[in-house]
């Protein structure tokens, strides 16, 4: 799918109606438009890194967490971090030495709801 396509049907998501359990952290459910996005840009790989972090003590204790992948399409070399939303200090980052994805930057919310986790778009907020 086109950057462009991708963008435009990625700002349709508000609110989601359905929750989709991650199958390898089943304490993360995804929303609609995160799935969305995991299948239309082949990025099933992006939600994986985002729960897998789950179990690390320095995330898990941020119950608010901002996930940003930025890609340089030059190198197609990726980083990945996750902030608590208050600061642009990192708490988590993760480096890609490849990826494919069509977008040159991606934010993920992650939210603490009780014993699960909820990952979402911004605008689904």
């Amino acid at each position: 799918m086109c950057p462009s396509s991708l963008l435009a049907q990625l700002a349709q998501f508000h609110g989601s109606a359905t929750r989709t359990r991650h199958a390898l952290v089943p304490s993360v459910l995804m929303t609609e438009g995160v799935v969305f996005l995991a299948k239309a840009a082949g990025a099933h790989w992006l939600t994986d890194v985002v729960a897998s972090y789950i179990h690390d003590p320095r995330a898990r204790q941020e119950e608010f967490q901002v996930w940003r992948l930025v890609v340089d399409a030059s190198t197609c070399q990726g980083m990945i971090t996750m902030t608590d939303g208050n600061s642009d200090d990192a708490i988590v980052t993760q480096v890609l030495d490849y990826t494919d994805f069509p977008l040159p930057e991606i934010t993920v919310w992650l939210v603490r709801e009780g014993a699960r986790w909820i990952m979402l778009l911004p605008s689904e907020y």
